[in-house]
């Protein structure tokens, strides 16, 4: 694959992979184990922690939607300035969470991060569409697994230095980690200007490329819901351990699933991109989409297997792919660049607001049956509903 592109856009993707690895990974996936050790030092309410998590579900709809946009307008200076600015967000946020967590600024220290964090999606596949029009998706799908591979890495990391050192000095430590990373992918990223205008394809014309798909509201209206399904799909994520633990098993296993969970995140990242390369886009997501539903039900109908809850517990991890890689090559794909640049971030920002409306349903619905089969019953059929869609989607785009 690598032989195909030229050094500056091999450059310009090792950049993408250390910038998705520091922000992503560092600072923002290893929330698991920062959270973990606040509520440890200062004994916080659920409620607490429950106001810190929808605070940032407001800030991602706020970055999707408002900031994110922002790349496509700006000079080539303000990119760089623009790309400076979303880190350091990130990385003031999670200071501020180390040193002023006993004080109101828990919250704002949530909003930075979460800020930052949504607009890296929307600032790396503007870029890796502008440098690499071969293969791309592929290319995508490889930068945003760094992310799952930075949070793998980063909370064991930060148990670890929150046990030698303390909660403070890990943090601080965390951030010049992720600053080793991020240095190194400014100056790979920005090396020599983005290219401006429309990246045109092997094969196409420009004119092509501006007037593919259309924007047609049945196609928007469509759209919005299965990226919203597979949003709605990531909130379980938080509860796998829970799960298992309720059906009678260890605490040591239910660690083991988060771990296939997390191998789940980078896999579907790497297969989404690779597969609608080969075989398009609406393949690939129905593909991915089996994936979940296959994972899904087997939580729901043979949860007495360990095998096969490990087995499902993978098939439901490649929703990651469906949140992430499958937004950028699900808008190019329906509305060609310019429609991307208009619609992506508005689409990301609708599926956080899904989010943060049914987030609370959850705990609700847990605490009156008493189980997590009804919200898998739920989860089941949501993702039933995507996969007929993008059945439709496919025939829509074929259509055109």
């Amino acid at each position: 694959m690598f032989k195909n592109y030229s050094k500056d856009q091999r450059r310009v993707l090792l950049g993408a992979c250390l910038y998705y690895m520091g922000l992503g990974g560092f600072l923002f996936n290893s929330q698991t184990s920062v959270l973990a050790a606040v509520r440890s030092l200062y004994q916080f309410p659920m409620t607490r922690i429950s106001l810190y998590t929808t605070i940032g579900y407001v800030a991602t709809i706020l970055g999707a939607t408002l900031m994110g946009p922002m790349i496509f307008r700006l000079s080539q200076k303000n990119k760089k300035l623009y790309f400076e600015g979303m880190y350091l967000c990130g990385a003031i946020g999670i200071l501020i969470l180390a040193f002023f967590a006993e004080t109101p600024l828990f919250y704002l220290a949530r909003f930075l991060m979460s800020l930052s964090v949504s607009t890296i999606s929307i600032i790396i596949s503007y870029i890796l569409n502008q440098w690499i029009q071969i293969r791309t998706g592929t290319a995508i799908g490889i930068a945003s697994a760094f992310a799952g591979v930075g949070g793998m890495l980063s909370n064991p990391l930060s148990a670890f230095l929150f046990e030698t050192f303390s909660f403070q000095k890990g943090i601080v430590i965390l951030v010049l980690l992720s600053a080793c990373l991020e240095i190194p992918s400014f100056f790979l990223l920005f090396r020599k200007p983005v290219p401006e205008g429309t990246p045109v394809k092997r094969g196409r014309t420009a004119e092509a490329e501006m007037d593919e798909a259309g924007s047609s509201l049945l196609v928007l209206i469509i759209l919005g819901i299965l990226i919203s399904g597979g949003r709605l799909a990531s909130l379980f994520t938080s509860y796998l351990s829970m799960f298992s633990q309720s059906i009678g098993y260890s605490a040591s296993f239910g660690a083991t699933l988060a771990s296939i969970l997390m191998f789940g995140n980078i896999s579907s990242k790497f297969m989404y991109g690779f597969l609608s390369d080969q075989v398009g886009v609406w393949k690939a997501t129905m593909v991915t989409q089996l994936c979940v539903i296959i994972g899904v039900a087997l939580f729901i109908f043979m949860p007495g297997y360990p095998l096969l809850l490990c087995i499902g517990t993978l098939g439901y991890g490649m929703m990651y792919g469906l949140f992430t890689v499958a937004i950028n090559r699900m808008c190019m794909a329906s509305f060609g660049f310019s429609g991307t640049k208009k619609y992506q971030g508005l689409l990301t920002g609708l599926a956080s607001l899904a989010g943060a409306a049914a987030s609370p349903l959850i705990g609700i619905i847990y605490d009156r049956t008493g189980s997590f089969t009804s919200l898998f019953a739920a989860l089941l059929v949501l993702m039933m509903i995507c996969f007929v869609l993008t059945g439709v989607m496919a025939k829509l785009r074929s259509e055109h």
